[in-house]
């Protein structure tokens, strides 16, 4: 047996159709195939959005499509999971900030301080200088 594409069959439910062995296929009655059809429309994914809306812009040269999906975000779990890792990201990001800004103003400011100490005319080790061993 053949399964019919009626009227109600979209692209994406015949798509799940082919992807069945043809063997099982020809075994389906058609009330079988009446229950996966539904079963099928009833799990699409886009389908589960109040407001949904698709369509092509021929161009010259090609065609562009656009999809408009609106509804409730019931994502949750998933917002909680990014927002913990974009957390966790946004911590590892600010130490490496600071280490790279320490590794920085470390040696400028010790330059500050060896210059502070020439000027003030302090000599920690009697007759050698920074400027001679450069």
């Amino acid at each position: 047996m053949t399964i019919k594409i009626d009227h109600h069959t979209d692209a994406f439910t015949h798509h799940v159709y082919e992807s069945i062995d043809a063997n099982v296929r020809a075994t389906l009655t058609p009330t079988q195939v009446h229950a996966i059809e539904t079963a099928i429309r009833a799990n699409k994914p886009y389908q589960k959005h109040p407001f949904d809306f698709r369509g092509v812009i021929p161009l010259f040269f090609f065609r562009m499509y656009f999809v408009l999906l609106m509804g409730r975000d019931k994502r949750k779990p998933t917002r909680d999971k990014e927002a913990h890792r974009r957390h966790k990201t946004a911590l590892g990001s600010a130490l490496l900030s600071v280490y790279v800004m320490l590794c920085m103003l470390l040696p400028i400011g010790f330059l500050a301080l060896y210059v502070l100490k020439s000027l003030m005319g302090i000599d920690l080790i009697e007759g050698v200088h920074l400027s001679e061993l450069l």
